[in-house]
C-alpha cells in the first residue's frame, strides 16, 4: 500500500507573531507573571506582547525565522522552574509540539532568561531558548510520513476496500494559455466524463495560471471504457494515475464502508491539529467511524536546517537531524460482509426503478453477509434505515402473538372475504383462492396470507401482546452495528381499526429490511439472532425490546407454518432450491393516497443458513415482484 510525505519548513516567517498585549511585569514576583506570559506567547508563536531584551535588538525577527514556518504543529510551552541568575531569573521551559498526524508529541525543555529592564521584565532571546541544539541561521523543519491507511475485509479476509488504480483527469494550464482554447478544452472533457461542463469551466478560470485543475477522478476500469482518442484530442489534457481506498465498485455498499477523500480546510481546522493538509480520511459509515483505527499515525522528523537572513533555506540538506518517529500504520477492520454475495445483490437489484434493498444474515452467527440498495435508492440506505410497512411479512410477529395465546399451527381460525372495524373494511388481496376461505387452519392462514384470518383474532390478541411478539423476534432492538440502522417500531394503536391494521403490518408499524432479516432468522433459529457487522471492535452490546424472546418450541410451531408457504402458498418458486428445505412469506404493503395506492413489495426467506429479506418500494405482489429475485440470490 502507497505512503504519502508531507514536508513543513519550521522556518522564518514575514509576519510577526501576534497576540494580544501582554501588561509588562514589575521586579519581585512579577518574573514568574512575565514567564508565564512568556510561555503563552510561545505557545501561540506569537511574540507581539512580550518585551524584548534591548541587547538584543532583532531577537523578534531572529524568533520570527526560527518558527515561522512551523505552520502544522503547535507547541504547548509552559514554566518548569524558575530561579536566580547572574543577571535576573533563569526560566525552564518545557515544550510539548503537536505533530499533526501523529499521536506522538515533540517533547523537551529550554532555558531563557529574564532581565529587569527600567523597571519592567524583558526576555532575552536567545535560538537556544527555542530549541537547546538551535544556533544563529538555523530553523527547525518538520518532515512528516503519513501511515499507510488500513483496508476493510470481508468475509474470510477477502479484500473489500484497499488500494485501487485510478486516474484524475484535468486540465494542465501550465500547457494551454489561450482563455478561448482553455475553455474549450473544459467543455468538451466535461462532456466527455458526464459532469457538468458550466461548473468545470469555472473551476478551470478559478485555477491558478500553471495550475492542473481537476475535473473528475475514475476507477482505472472507468477510465479505460472512456474514448481514449477523444481524450487525447483535448489541448492541455492530462490524466493523473494513482491510487485510492476503494470498494471493488461504487456500487458495493457505500452506505456500509463510505468513502475516504482528501481533508479539506474545514476539516484540518476543527481536528485541532490532528490532521495534515493533504492527509486522507474517512467520512461516513465505517471509514468515519473507525478513521482513527484505520487511519493509523503519521511519522515525522525534525531537523536542523541552514537558513538566510530572509529565512530561506540556503540548501536542501539537514544539518542534523533532532528527533524522529516512523508512521504507526492503520490496522484492518474486520467485516462479515461476503464479497460475491453482496455482488450478487447489487447486481440482481440493478434493473429496479425504484428504491430496493436486499438484506442477507447467516443464522448460526447472524453474520451480515449482504446488505445491497438498488442504485434508484440513491446513496440511502435502504438496507438498513428505510422505515416501510411490512404488509403480510409482518403475519409472523402476528402468528406467534397468536401461539402465545394458546394457538396450534393446527387451530381453527375464520376467514372471511372482508371484515369491519369500527367501519374500516379490510379485504384479502385479489385473487385470494375462495377455497381457502371459512375455517381454516392458522397454517392455510399463513401460507394463504389471509388479512381476515388475522384481523378477525384482534381481540385474541392486544396490541401489547403483538409488540412483545415482534420483539420477541428482535424488532425494536438497540443495535450498535458500527453504522446507523432502524430496527422496526410497533407503535402503541389508539383505535381498534389501526390495531386490526398492526396486526396484517399495516397501520403505523415501520421496519427495515434489515430488521425484517432479523425476524426472519430469529423464527427460524429460535433465539434473537443478533446481527453482526464488525468483528474485533468494542462496540456496545445489543439490548432487545421488551419483550420474551421467541423460544425454540415456538420457533418449530413458526417454521411449520412458514414452510407451508412455500409449499401451498406464495412462494412455491423456492421449491426449486436445493435442498428443498426453505421457508418464508411475502408481503405487499400498501402506502401513499393514490387510487389505487401503490405497494411495497416484500419478502422474507429462509434457506439452509441464510436468512434473506427483500424490500421493493414500488412492485406488484412479493410473490411477483420479490421472488423471483430471492430465489435467484438463494440459488448456487
Amino acid at each position: 500500500m502507497a505512503t504519502f510525505s508531507r514536508r513543513v519548513f519550521i522556518a522564518a516567517s514575514a509576519s510577526a507573531l501576534l497576540v494580544p498585549a501582554l501588561a509588562a511585569c514589575s521586579s519581585g514576583s512579577g518574573a514568574q507573571e512575565f514567564a508565564e506570559q512568556l510561555a503563552q506567547g510561545l505557545s501561540k508563536k506569537d511574540m507581539s506582547g512580550i518585551k524584548l531584551s534591548q541587547d538584543v535588538p532583532t531577537g523578534a525577527d531572529d524568533f520570527n525565522r526560527a518558527v515561522g514556518y512551523m505552520k502544522s504543529a503547535t507547541p504547548t510551552v509552559s514554566v518548569e522552574s524558575l530561579a536566580k541568575a547572574d543577571e535576573g531569573q533563569k526560566v525552564t521551559l518545557k515544550w510539548s509540539w503537536k505533530i499533526p498526524g501523529s499521536t506522538q508529541t515533540f517533547d523537551y525543555t529550554t532555558e531563557a532568561a529574564l532581565l529587569e529592564e527600567d523597571g519592567e521584565w524583558a526576555y532575552r532571546w536567545t535560538p537556544a531558548s527555542i530549541h537547546p541544539d538551535l544556533a544563529k541561521n538555523q530553523a527547525l523543519r518538520l518532515d512528516t510520513s503519513a501511515a499507510t491507511r488500513g483496508d476493510i475485509t470481508g468475509a474470510g479476509g477477502e479484500k473489500v476496500v484497499t488500494l485501487r488504480p485510478v486516474v484524475t483527469l484535468g486540465i494542465d494550464k501550465s500547457k494551454i494559455s489561450d482563455p478561448a482554447a482553455q475553455e474549450s478544452s473544459a467543455r468538451a472533457l466535461a462532456r466527455l466524463v458526464e459532469i457538468d461542463p458550466d461548473t468545470y469551466w469555472s473551476a478551470v478560470q478559478a485555477g491558478g495560471e500553471q495550475q492542473f485543475v481537476q475535473a473528475i477522478t475514475l476507477r482505472q476500469r472507468a477510465f479505460d471504457a472512456l474514448d481514449q482518442q477523444a481524450l487525447d484530442a483535448i489541448e492541455g489534457y492530462h490524466g493523473a494515475i494513482g491510487e485510492l481506498p476503494l470498494a471493488p465498485s461504487s456500487s458495493f455498499a457505500p452506505d456500509i464502508l463510505g468513502s475516504v477523500g482528501e481533508a479539506t480546510a474545514e476539516d484540518i481546522e476543527a481536528s485541532e491539529g490532528k490532521l495534515l493538509g493533504g492527509e486522507t480520511i474517512g467520512r461516513g459509515g465505517l471509514q468515519g467511524r473507525f478513521n482513527e483505527l484505520l487511519a493509523g499515525s503519521a511519522g515525522y522528523t525534525v531537523s536542523l536546517v541552514e537558513i538566510d537572513e530572509t529565512g530561506a533555506q540556503t540548501r536542501q540538506a539537514a544539518l542534523k537531524s533532532v528527533v524522529s518517529s516512523e508512521p504507526t500504520h492503520g490496522t484492518d477492520l474486520a467485516t462479515t460482509l461476503d464479497v460475491k454475495l453482496q455482488e450478487k445483490a447489487v447486481d440482481l437489484l440493478k434493473d429496479q426503478e425504484s428504491p430496493s434493498a436486499l438484506v442477507a444474515l447467516r443464522l448460526s452467527t447472524g453474520e451480515l453477509l449482504a446488505a445491497a440498495n438498488a442504485e434508484a435508492s440513491e446513496g440511502f440506505s435502504t438496507a438498513l434505515l428505510a422505515q416501510y410497512a411490512p404488509g403480510s411479512i409482518f403475519k409472523v410477529a402476528s402468528a406467534l402473538a397468536l401461539l402465545r395465546q394458546g394457538k396450534t399451527p393446527e387451530s381453527q381460525v375464520e376467514i372471511t372475504d372482508s371484515v369491519n372495524v369500527d367501519g374500516v373494511t379490510f379485504k384479502n388481496a385479489p385473487g385470494y383462492p375462495t377455497s381457502a376461505t371459512g375455517s381454516q387452519t392458522l397454517t392455510t392462514a399463513l401460507a394463504q396470507s389471509a388479512n381476515t384470518a388475522f384481523i378477525n383474532e384482534r381481540d385474541t390478541v392486544s396490541q401489547a401482546n403483538l409488540q412483545e411478539a415482534a420483539h420477541g423476534l428482535g424488532v425494536g432492538m438497540t443495535l450498535d452495528l458500527g453504522v446507523d440502522t432502524f430496527m422496526g417500531n410497533v407503535p402503541d394503536a389508539d383505535t381498534q381499526a389501526l390495531h386490526a391494521a398492526s396486526l396484517i403490518g399495516q397501520g403505523e408499524v415501520s421496519v427495515s429490511p434489515l430488521s425484517m432479516a432479523v425476524l426472519a432468522a430469529s423464527a427460524a433459529q429460535g433465539q434473537i439472532v443478533t446481527p453482526v457487522l464488525v468483528k474485533g471492535q468494542d462496540l456496545a452490546d445489543a439490548q432487545p425490546a421488551a419483550g420474551a424472546a421467541v423460544t425454540a418450541a415456538e420457533s418449530k410451531q413458526l417454521k411449520t407454518m412458514m414452510r407451508a408457504v412455500v409449499t401451498e402458498g406464495s412462494l412455491g418458486d423456492l421449491r426449486q432450491l436445493t435442498p428443498d428445505t426453505a421457508m418464508g412469506k411475502t408481503g405487499t404493503a400498501e402506502y401513499g393516497k393514490e387510487t389505487p395506492p401503490k405497494t411495497h413489495s416484500w419478502v422474507i426467506a429462509v434457506h439452509e443458513d441464510m436468512a434473506v429479506a427483500l424490500v421493493v418500494e414500488d412492485g406488484d405482489f412479493g410473490s411477483v415482484t420479490g421472488q423471483p429475485i430471492v430465489k435467484a440470490f438463494l440459488q448456487d
